[in-house]
């Protein structure tokens, strides 16, 4: 999930000018922001919405954070929306993160897939990098099909799909330009093969670009899931812990019915669907564990 509050539009601001918010407001702010994302502040989570948010009042000239709550009660309200997902999703991620996730990815999952369905020498599949933020899940995906997949398989064809609710972390991804904490992970010769380096940044090339799609998407939002479908493989790491249980069910339960029979779920290793789902079958591996739908 992403998280990317407008640095170059709203004003820095120093503790004492920052708005406060009332214990009254905070409720009705968590609660707004519950049906929309599915997304629970928790009372010991009051300070990160007051400081998120505060910025948010503050660039909007807004006198405190109940006039932040009636805007968003407004016709208004829809274009605050991009900026309150903005500020209320959390981003940590880089190119070859959870390593063994990706191993057995390319070296169990991909090629069991593929025995099972290639009998007439084609075969297509699609990845679903769900919450894939600034991209890098997603593109390392792609270079994993470049690099491994591909001249294994000549034949196979590959679509790639990364989701997320927050524009500005989906402007990055499209435009695939990194920083150094991105890239920290990547093995050299990838870097050196599908990367550019110029005045600091690392410029991703468009024979990985061309290979990911992104697309906004809330999955928290049923109608707009349903659209999802027919996918072999669902990245949806780290994204659980941010819901409460009745929302890590209906999510889940979205992305079951978005996926191939057969299909594989990765989800983060402080995640579990232990109370959450019993559709899946748990599959134990070295260092990892992935969920199938059988």
């Amino acid at each position: 999930m992403g998280i990317s509050v407008q640095s170059a539009t709203m004003p820095s601001l120093s503790v004492s000018t920052s708005p406060k918010l009332p214990d009254e407001t905070f409720k009705q702010l968590r609660e707004y922001i519950y049906q929309k994302t599915g997304i629970y502040f928790q009372d010991s989570k009051k300070y990160l919405l007051e400081g998120r948010l505060g910025k948010r009042v503050q660039f909007l000239e807004l006198k405190g954070f109940d006039d932040y709550l009636q805007l968003l009660r407004s016709l208004r309200g829809q274009e605050e929306l991009p900026y309150l997902y903005e500020a209320v999703t959390i981003n940590e991620t880089f190119f070859f993160r959870n390593e063994p996730q990706f191993e057995v990815f390319e070296k169990t999952l991909i090629p069991e897939i593929i025995a099972r369905r290639s009998t007439n020498g084609k075969s297509r599949l699609r990845i679903w990098s769900a919450a894939s933020s600034s991209g890098e899940e997603a593109y390392t995906i792609a270079i994993i099909y470049l690099e491994k997949l591909k001249p294994k398989y000549p034949w196979l064809d590959i679509e790639i799909v990364g989701t997320d609710i927050n524009d500005a972390v989906l402007d990055i991804a499209r435009n695939g330009i990194y920083r150094d904490y991105s890239i920290r992970n990547i093995p050299p010769n990838y870097l050196e093969k599908y990367f550019t380096r110029s005045d600091g940044r690392y410029y991703l090339s468009d024979q990985v670009k061309q290979l990911v799609r992104f697309e906004n998407l809330n999955l928290y939002d049923r109608v707009k899931m349903k659209r999802m479908s027919q996918f072999d493989v669902v990245f949806c790491c780290n994204v659980l812990i941010y819901f409460d249980q009745k929302s890590k069910v209906q999510v889940v339960s979205d992305i079951y019915d978005a996926m191939n029979a057969g299909g594989y779920l990765f989800i983060g290793y402080a995640e579990t669907l232990h109370g959450i789902s019993s559709a899946f079958k748990l599959m134990n591996f070295p260092k990892t564990v992935v969920y199938k739908k059988e």
